[in-house]
């Protein structure tokens, strides 16, 4: 089991710490006929699959097999070209996906913020259907995202957007340098997040270009920092470990999967909010908020 860093805990019971979740989350999930939301590579491979123009595929399935994914999805997209939202929407919205209990243990957290990376809405729907439709869904285009920063209520923010609004989601390498300029704002909120909380990503990869490049500046701009965390269920070689620490000022938090669901994350959860509770209450207590 995870030893849970003691700053971290604080940090979560003042509600100090923003959770990142992405589409390892999302694959706890069941839908129509037991599909699950597949991860961004399974995505992909299945839609070389599925590719209505398969002439020359080769480079797509090499772009994809180096981890090169923005490209290969931004030439499968001009591939699909009028279809590209409607297999959006079969992949990612059709099957229904009902939420899980991973869903309901990263809501027992009760992060005041939640930054989403998924298309879906799971999570948001979850979290409205228990709390009954107080949280506030923001998405990185909304003109005024940046009031998760100061606000009262408990945000959840769509780094990628979403499938009601395709044209605006964030899924290819020209959406990604098409985001960074037209919606600026955002990542300066993004940022100065990054300087004011904790982050605790679960469920989500370390190749995200912006986060990377705003984790960057943030570590060597304020040296001093204490770390961001990163949850993996992937024995991660030292030296990459020691990388993200140098240069993203992550720690990584390694727990044993146990399966392919992963069981094992759940666990950590489960026992992360074992931790949680008492701590809360103490604080409570002796007025050390």
């Amino acid at each position: 089991m995870i030893a849970w860093p003691e700053g971290l805990i604080a940090d979560l019971a003042r509600r100090r710490v923003i959770v990142v979740i992405g589409s390892g989350v999302s694959r706890h999930a069941l839908g129509h006929g037991s599909l699950r939301p597949p991860m961004w590579e399974g995505f992909l491979r299945q839609a070389i699959i599925d590719c209505p123009n398969r002439d020359s595929l080769g480079p797509i399935e090499e772009a994809v097999a180096s981890g090169d994914y923005l490209h290969a999805c931004e030439w499968l997209k001009k591939r699909y070209d009028e279809n590209w939202v409607s297999y959006l929407r079969r992949t990612f919205s059709a099957p229904a996906y009902a939420p899980a209990e991973i869903h309901e243990q990263i809501l027992r957290l009760d992060a005041r913020i939640v930054f989403s990376l998924n298309f879906d809405v799971i999570y948001e729907r979850h979290a409205n259907n228990i709390h009954h439709g107080s949280h506030i869904v923001k998405n990185y285009y909304d003109t005024d995202v940046s009031e998760f920063l100061r606000g009262g209520g408990r945000y959840i923010i769509k780094v990628h957007g979403n499938l009601n609004s395709p044209e605006s989601l964030i899924f290819t390498q020209k959406d990604y340098a098409r985001a960074r300029i037209k919606h600026a704002a955002f990542y300066q909120a993004f940022d100065a997040a990054l300087l004011t909380h904790t982050f605790l990503f679960i469920g989500s990869g370390y190749s995200d270009p912006d986060i990377n490049l705003l984790l960057e500046n943030q570590n060597f701009g304020f040296p001093s920092q204490l770390p961001h965390y990163f949850l993996s269920g992937n024995p991660m070689h030292v030296d990459r470990r020691a990388s993200l620490r140098d240069n993203r000022n992550i720690k990584v938090l390694e727990y044993d999967r146990i399966d392919d669901a992963p069981t094992g994350l759940v666990a950590e959860l489960i026992q992360l909010n074992s931790i949680l509770e008492p701590e809360i209450e103490k604080m409570g207590t002796t007025n050390t908020w």
